[in-house]
């Protein structure tokens, strides 16, 4: 009995003396407010390191029982994560059996994965914060259902003529590159002319979205002194579904179709554009001998092979041509054009090691006649790329963005001469490699400032000219609804082949020419609501320039400075009124060659893309269920141009012909322009999975007589006004959308 008695007392002591080491379990207790001092309930509060943690109640009041244990004093770390807050981490002191904390949250006002960075930046496309949907685009009056037409009513883009091409802040149409995943596009336009082209190449509905940036832009994209459209095509279809359109115009066909759920998805379109009947419905067939016709197809094959990789097949071919008559008066003579085009690209997105990662090879080949009387120069060119592009979210405060990229590019060009019934053909061939690379860093420096920093360098091999363009942007957020930008970058673009290589009359030695960006801006949003201003400054250096010689020489400089101000209401079909007002004030200044008797000397003066004042108002307005009325009202000031104040007559081998005498360059301005667009379209959903838009439209309804130029007699004397020739132009059509 003695010895359990006394087992008994030595385990009684261990139990006590246990009990006396063990210090009790630690509690949290707090209150959670925003930063006005209002209390936020349901917000979940967790003890990092840990799977202690606790969620406030509707009074903001919030208890965590931690299963630490241990001495007094003890440090943890409290941390929130929420959507809505700046995220929250504070090291307290466990004091006792309880603690107790305030806790105030910061609104997060901006969100480094949802923010972009870079100034003058335009979206369209089915993505968030997009300025432009594609069924925007098929029914703004005067687009004609264009991609690029569409954004010519932006704010820094002028159309000097009736071409689609983009003419960006005082730039020539060289200075904006096309994109369409990763891929370079030679010929972006339909129709292929020096003004850019009738038409884009790619329909909107084929596109998921489009960057658009008319300066500043990100050091990802290079070889562009004044912008760049990079266009993404459509990804896996969801479903299957067909669409078509039929027009005045021509006829168009689309289909996609998810051919193994998840895994593999195909999407195709053609288009057939024969505008005889478009023409004659609008009185001007007789302009043409041929009117413009296009055939053009692609196809998308997209391959999901796991989880977060898949490889796009993108392909692309158009056939177009036309033929017309050029000259003075009674002196008419037919001019012909003709392109093919074809673009092919494979693209593979996959996730490696948290970097998501994009690489593309792409081969894009152009072929090139254009024809008058008894001259005719026929050109191919073949673009080869490959390009990769990798990002990663370091943390919720820093972003990096690194990639490479190699384009070669070569030209065939040859001169046709016709006399006496024998054409005399001159070819010479050029080609070139640019190799590039760029790395940046978007970060988030404190709640409200974002800065994007980047450089790239870029070499090219017949130049032997290595370049380095560092680029910054800065964007500061009042509130969610208004913030400031700044931007800051050295931008290069390389000469053609024909101006680099000798074989095509060029010069090796040229340096890449060089635009350096200084824009400042302002932005507001609320609701369906955008208010967007610019203001910039671009100064130009090394421009090439001709010579007497006939040898490019890097001679030209100059500047474009202006103010850009977009305002947006409302979404077509979402609003029952939606519209925007773009206003663009440019100033250019640059020495330019003026062709003389004694040859070409320099003048300083505005380019021929100077356009002063250029306003746009598109306005839709839904009148009755799915009836909606829209117009397009353009005016802008005469754009600058160099009049030619005689000929001087040339004599050789028995041919005679005469060369322009240019006079002062700049000083003189085109009568200024204006154009009124009205169209109607009925928005019809035949049931939940098919629905149709019939629209019709007149162009330039008051019939205004607007002066693109001028056209001269054989030898310069005389000259008479190029008129617009689209005067009350109607186009009729429908487009219907089935899934199934």
């Amino acid at each position: 009995m003695r010895t359990i008695l006394q087992l008994l007392a030595i385990t009684s002591l261990f139990i006590v003396n246990g009990l006396h080491a063990q210090p009790t379990k630690r509690t949290i207790t707090g209150v959670v407010l925003n930063e006005s001092g209002d209390s936020l309930g349901y917000i979940s509060v967790k003890v990092k390191g840990t799977k202690a943690g606790g969620v406030s109640n509707s009074k903001g009041i919030f208890t965590i029982a931690t299963d630490l244990k241990g001495a007094q004093n003890q440090g943890v770390t409290l941390a929130i994560k929420n959507l809505a807050y700046e995220p929250f981490e504070q090291e307290i002191m466990l004091d006792g059996d309880t603690t107790r904390i305030t806790i105030q949250l910061l609104t997060k006002v901006v969100n480094l994965k949802g923010a972009t960075v870079s100034a003058s930046a335009f979206t369209s496309g089915e993505v968030e914060g997009v300025t432009l949907k594609p069924l925007e685009i098929l029914t703004t009056p005067g687009a004609a259902a264009d991609i690029f037409r569409a954004l010519q009513t932006f704010p820094g883009v002028t159309s000097p003529d009736e071409g689609s091409g983009l003419i960006v802040r005082g730039g020539d149409l060289t200075e904006t590159v096309t994109l369409i995943d990763q891929a370079s596009v030679a010929a972006p336009y339909r129709a292929q002319a020096p003004n850019g082209g009738t038409f884009g190449f790619i329909p909107p509905f084929f596109v998921s979205g489009t960057f658009f940036s008319s300066g500043g832009m990100p050091a990802r994209y290079g070889n562009a002194l004044s912008g760049v459209v990079a266009l993404e095509s459509q990804s896996m279809p969801t479903g299957n579904q067909f669409n078509g359109t039929l027009s005045t115009g021509g006829i168009s066909l689309g289909i996609a179709s998810e051919l193994v759920p998840g895994t593999l998805g195909i999407r195709a379109s053609g288009n057939y554009t024969n505008t005889d009947i478009l023409f004659r419905l609008n009185g001007l067939r007789e302009i043409f001998t041929e009117p413009p016709t296009a055939i053009d197809a692609n196809v998308s094959l997209v391959w999901k092979y796991s989880p977060t990789g898949k490889i796009k097949f993108f392909n692309y071919g158009s056939q177009n041509g036309m033929q017309t008559f050029y000259g003075f008066g009674s002196e008419r003579n037919p001019f012909k054009t003709a392109q093919i085009n074809t673009l092919h690209n494979i693209q593979l997105t996959d996730i490696w090691q948290d970097w998501v990662i994009k690489s593309s090879i792409s081969a894009n080949n152009v072929q090139t006649n254009y024809s008058q009387a008894d001259f005719g120069i026929e050109s191919k060119q073949i673009n080869l790329k490959t390009r990769t592009d990798a990002e990663k979210d370091i943390s919720d405060w820093v972003r990096v963005l690194v990639g490479v990229e190699a384009e070669y590019d070569d030209l065939t060009a040859t001169k046709v001469v016709s006399e006496g019934g024998k054409n005399t053909r001159f070819s010479s061939r050029g080609d070139g490699l640019r190799i590039g690379g760029y790395g940046e860093v978007e970060w988030k420096l404190t709640r409200n400032l974002l800065a994007g920093l980047g450089a790239r360098t870029d070499y090219h091999t017949l130049s032997r000219n290595l370049v380095f363009d560092p680029r910054v942007s800065l964007k500061y957020v009042f509130s969610s609804s208004f913030n400031l930008r700044a931007a800051w970058g050295i931008f290069h673009q390389f000469g053609r082949p024909d101006q680099l290589n000798t074989a095509l009359g060029g010069n090796p030695d040229l340096k890449a020419q060089q635009a350096t960006h200084y824009i400042l801006g302002a932005e507001y949003t609320e609701g369906d609501a955008q208010i967007r201003a610019e203001a910039y400054q671009k100064t130009y250096a090394n421009l090439i320039l001709p010579t007497t010689s006939g040898i490019p020489q890097n001679l030209g400089y100059g500047y474009a400075r202006g103010l850009d101000f977009f305002a947006k209401y409302g979404e077509y079909l979402k609003t029952d009124f939606n519209g925007w007002l773009s206003y663009s004030f440019l100033e250019t200044n640059r020495l330019q060659a003026r062709r003389t008797e004694q040859g070409i000397i320099y003048e300083e003066g505005a380019t021929p893309f100077d356009i002063r004042h250029n306003i746009v108002l598109v306005g839709k307005v839904r009148i009755w269920e799915g009836l909606s009325v829209g117009t397009t009202a353009r005016y802008s000031t005469g754009r600058a141009t160099t009049p030619i104040v005689g000929g001087m007559r040339r004599v050789e081998s028995g041919f005679t012909w005469f060369e322009p005498i240019d006079g002062n360059v700049g000083t003189e301005r085109l009568p200024d322009q204006m154009r009124f667009d009205v169209d109607i379209s009925y928005f019809l959903p035949l049931n939940d999975k098919a629905f149709m838009v019939m629209f019709a439209s007149l162009s330039n309804a008051t019939g205004r007589a607007n002066v693109l130029g001028y056209t001269y007699s054989a030898d310069y004397s005389q000259r008479e006004a190029n008129v617009s020739v689209n005067r009350q132009f109607v186009f009729i059509g429908a487009t219907a959308t089935v899934r199934f």
